[in-house]
């Protein structure tokens, strides 16, 4: 069962003490900012924003954050370095002087600026998706939106998937090990040879799957969940009037940031690549 919850982690801070549905509306406030942003400022403004909930009050040590995020950061330095000899006019910062001339291209203010953009929107997305992982546990996740009038199997279906990830990597990771010492397909062309391998895994994999699935319905049958509210029952939902009225407040300011963004932009949005 540890496997479960390998993204959850268990503390006391603001951010575990905050229901699911405030958290969900602060992760949709940064996102959204982030998207529509197009002032160097305000994206400073909101990646130290992520930062600090991350560091300070969410619990959760930033060996942590890192240990995931050093995966993803490659990504961004791709779009932060790479992604300004593709700027082509799109919303940016910055003038039109040349700042620094290479042979590729020469690289004006504007698309450097254009790059920065890009790597804070996607830290500070990124920040706040990792806690609200870390912050969050599944069976709290189920219960707040099954109580908005969500269907549970909508829910839970989507969530148990998140869930498993970790085991199904796990399980991809010991089958090609197993695929890699019988020597699978030594004797088939290196495209066939892969495509073989695949296949093998994603049975494998499906499979898991299905006993999976299959043992957690028998679990809640034996335990005759849903026969009568004592029977089988559900930790309670966390929740605090400051989580309630931060999730709230972030909320609406992104809104209101986004009415006037989409004023302000006249129709050429910060993702537009084609200028």
């Amino acid at each position: 069962m540890d496997d479960l919850e390998l993204s959850y982690k268990e503390a006391s801070s603001p951010f575990h003490r905050m229901d699911p549905f405030s958290k969900t509306l602060y992760i949709l406030a940064v996102s959204t900012t982030a998207i529509f942003n197009s002032s160097l400022y305000v994206g400073i403004g909101l990646f130290v924003l992520t930062f600090s909930c991350a560091a300070f009050f969410s619990g959760v040590s930033l060996r942590a954050y890192w240990k995931l995020g050093k995966v993803v950061l490659p990504f961004i330095l791709i779009l932060t370095f790479v992604f300004p000899f593709f700027y082509a006019g799109q919303v940016s910062i910055g003038s039109e002087d040349i700042a620094i001339r290479t042979p590729i291209k020469d690289l004006t203010w504007a698309a450097l600026g254009f790059g920065a953009l890009l790597g804070l929107r996607f830290l500070a997305i990124g920040l706040s998706g990792l806690t609200y992982a870390f912050t969050t546990h599944p069976s709290d996740l189920v219960q707040a939106f099954s109580r908005r009038g969500l269907n549970y199997r909508l829910v839970h279906a989507p969530v148990l998937g998140l869930v498993l990830f970790p085991s199904f990597l796990q399980l991809g990771r010991d089958i090609s090990t197993t695929q890699r010492i019988r020597d699978l397909g030594a004797d088939l062309h290196p495209i066939a040879r892969k495509w073989a391998s695949l296949k093998h895994l994603a049975f494998s994999m499906l499979l898991m799957g299905l006993r999976r699935g299959q043992t957690q319905a028998m679990a809640l049958d034996i335990r005759g969940y849903g026969a009568h509210r004592t029977r089988t029952f559900l930790r309670p939902i966390p929740s605090s009037s400051a989580g309630r009225v931060f999730g709230w407040t972030c909320f609406v300011l992104a809104v209101a940031y986004l009415v006037l963004q989409l004023g302000n932009l006249a129709g050429h949005m910060p993702w537009d690549f084609g200028g």
